[in-house]
């Protein structure tokens, strides 16, 4: 059980704490070691936000915020990253319920079928099909040979 004591009501105040007021609070909610007193900051910071606003995330999302906090431009760049590389212009043929449906790749985020433009091969899957499918998997391109490098 967590003892009460007085919380720090900013980052700020939080970073201005004499080491063991910090030791004590990092005691107070982890329950595992951690040296250095920057690698404190934030999930100290993190952990007192949840008690003050009564919420809690698991520890596995923390580290991965921790870790997308660290190289923000990495994980931007990876997040918007086509998993597979078509040239343009490039012809993608679909048999589906004995018709078949053929789309142009006209630009990065263009996909072109029955005289319309689309931002990506999902929507453009899910205009046929009428439902919720994958694109790229709807148009078979979930194999290694269309991998990007």
């Amino acid at each position: 059980m967590r003892r009460k004591c007085y919380l720090p009501k900013s980052y700020e105040e939080l970073k201005e704490l004499s080491e063991e007021k910090l030791q004590f609070y990092w005691d107070t909610f982890y329950n595992y070691p951690l040296k250095g007193r920057k690698a404190k900051w934030r999930p100290l910071w993190y952990a007192i936000q949840c008690e003050l606003g009564r919420c809690k995330l698991p520890e596995k999302y923390i580290t991965r915020l921790n870790r997308y906090a660290n190289n923000p431009d990495k994980y931007i760049e990876r997040a918007h990253k086509n998993r597979y590389a078509l040239s343009f212009g490039t012809l993608l043929t679909k048999k589906y319920k004995g018709k078949i449906y053929q789309v142009t790749v006209k630009g990065e985020q263009e996909y072109e079928w029955d005289g319309k433009i689309y931002p990506n091969l999902t929507a453009l899957a899910e205009k046929i099909v009428r439902s919720h499918v994958s694109g790229p998997k709807f148009f078979g391109l979930t194999g290694k040979k269309y991998a990007q490098n």
